[in-house]
């Protein structure tokens, strides 16, 4: 659902050498619309085909993947997942990518602005921003996940052992498996929405006014990430080999009208001359807007699902009626069965909410699990593969 054609007369203002255009256009029409479900990586869909994915992991141009297949029954799934393969001994089997987080100010010529950076009504003591950098997300802690202490990681670095658990628990032939982010923050990026994005602004009953819940047409906002934002960030190392992630603040993306609301946050990919570019995007949210969200619980389903589907083409059986989806879905898509389903998770005097993430085992049908405990999911929501779906 996402256009190819680059989107032209956008102001992006980055504390960078290049000089990028300026918008000359109106200010959007701000529109009334219901916040709506929660959703994630709804209306995106990769500009990379599995051949291209494939050689760029094999030539070393994107971040660090293995290649390997399972078999479900008579049939045989190849997926491709950041890091180094569980099931095969080596050395040291722990990755390190480097990610870089990218604040995004979302600004309108009607002076609607959402900025990561300040602190507002919404959350007095912290910006989105300084939360991010202090949350699980980016901070090792000790993770124990049903008895089982699984290692002093970084959350969604906890999940990624979980989720492998029979080669990364301390007897197996893996106990160092693991795929580590090192963060740096990168200038925050100032976008000028022209009045061609579409309404900008809900004026959703949140945690105070302002701000209300910023909005803009995924169709939109991607492509000009894919085309004009992400090359500018090269002279701040952004690169194929990097994770670049773009935090907004209350801020959501709709699929190319209001009615479809509300997108929390996504990944994606996309092939370049030097190889395939991943990247995400999530919305911090305190907006109090979404039953089943809060803080960075859509930054941990981005991460965790851009661990295990880094190019959004990792098949798998076919899945659905459950989580998000309502329907049926045949991806490795690690979050979208338990959106809405968080767990507490205190660090730095603040009280977050990663979501829980389903395991491989779940997808693939896997019996006895190789997670954690025999769980299929981290905290244990799940603890049976899923079920068919036709």
């Amino acid at each position: 659902m996402i256009g190819g054609a680059s989107a032209l007369g956008i102001g992006v203002l980055m504390a960078l050498p290049a000089a990028l255009p300026a918008a000359a256009s109106a200010g959007p029409q701000v529109k009334t619309f219901r916040a709506g479900h929660a959703l994630y990586d709804v209306g995106v869909h990769p500009r990379i085909t599995q051949a291209q994915a494939r050689a760029s992991a094999l030539a070393g141009t994107t971040v660090p993947e293995f290649t390997a297949s399972v078999n479900v029954g008579t049939k045989t799934f190849t997926y491709r997942i950041v890091g180094k393969n569980p099931a095969i001994k080596v050395t040291n089997a722990s990755t390190t990518v480097t990610a870089e987080i990218v604040p995004l100010i979302m600004k309108f010529s009607n002076g609607a602005t959402w900025d990561p950076t300040k602190i507002d009504s919404c959350d007095s003591g912290a910006s989105a921003l300084t939360r991010t950098q202090k949350s699980p997300i980016v901070v090792a802690q000790a993770h124990t996940f049903g008895g089982t202490s699984v290692g002093t990681v970084q959350v969604t670095n906890a999940f990624q052992r979980a989720e492998f658990w029979k080669d990364a628990r301390p007897t197996g032939i893996n106990p160092s498996y693991g795929v580590t982010l090192a963060f740096k923050t990168l200038n925050p990026v100032t976008i000028k929405v022209p009045a061609t994005w579409g309404p900008a602004e809900s004026v959703a009953t949140i945690c105070g006014t302002p701000p209300h819940l910023g909005a803009v047409n995924i169709n939109k906002l991607d492509p000009f990430l894919q085309s004009t934002v992400i090359p500018a960030l090269a002279s701040q190392g952004v690169g194929t080999t990097t994770f670049p992630i773009f935090l907004l603040h209350n801020f959501v993306e709709y699929i190319g009208t209001t009615s479809q609301c509300c997108v929390l946050g996504y990944h994606n990919t996309f092939s370049t001359g030097a190889g395939a570019q991943t990247y995400g995007l999530a919305m911090y949210d305190n907006s109090k807007a979404f039953t089943g969200s809060a803080d960075i619980s859509a930054l941990s389903h981005e991460v965790g699902e851009w661990q295990n589907d880094p190019n959004t083409i990792n098949p798998t059986p076919a899945w659905g009626h459950i989580g998000q989806v309502t329907g049926c879905q045949s991806n490795l898509e690690v979050g979208d069965p338990l959106s809405g389903t968080t767990f507490k998770d205190s660090l730095n005097g603040f009280t977050y909410h990663p979501q829980e993430l389903a395991f491989f085992s779940w997808f693939y049908h896997q019996t006895p699990s190789l997670g954690v405990n025999g769980w299929y999911s981290d905290q244990g929501t799940f603890k049976t593969f899923a079920a068919n779906c036709t």
